[in-house]
């Protein structure tokens, strides 16, 4: 069932979730309703899914592509909580839907800039952040030169 909840990406307090299984092995019948449960749960929560996970695919598949260029930018170690990190989180509500108005999930283009643009995320102090620095130090050193000339 926990394994369910982190497929699925729905937040479900350790209490609860001993309330609902109980004790024991967790009878099969008992474990389809959770699961038609926590499918239910995770469409109201990432409407912008909705259809792909009432097709079964589970939201941590549907939010992968957003981890990869997580690590891409940031670094391997890099473990994205979209459930429980609003920074992280803002990679499926920091945009807009043009037709309904409501938050939608960012372009991986608009993601990889949240990651490079928002401090916390500390993208400045990798090899890449260092590197880009540098160069715009670079850019500015030399317009600087060849306007003094």
């Amino acid at each position: 069932m926990k394994q369910m909840l982190h497929d699925y990406q729905v937040p479900m307090s350790e209490e609860t979730l001993k309330g609902i299984a109980g004790e024991g092995p967790v009878d099969p019948s008992k474990a389809a309703v959770f699961e038609s449960y926590v499918k239910t749960t995770a469409q109201g929560l990432y409407p912008t899914f909705a259809p792909q996970i009432k097709a079964g695919i589970p939201t941590a598949y549907l939010l992968d592509p957003y981890r990869q260029v997580g690590k891409q930018v940031l670094g391997e170690e890099f473990e994205p909580n979209f459930m429980g990190n609003t920074l992280h989180a803002k990679a499926l509500n920091g945009n807009t839907d043009p037709t309904t108005g409501r938050p939608a999930p960012m372009s991986l283009d608009q993601w990889k800039d949240h990651l490079k643009t928002e401090p916390s995320f500390g993208w400045s102090n990798t090899q890449d952040g260092i590197q880009s620095r540098q160069s715009v130090l670079q850019a500015i050193h030399q317009s600087f030169s060849q306007g003094g000339q």
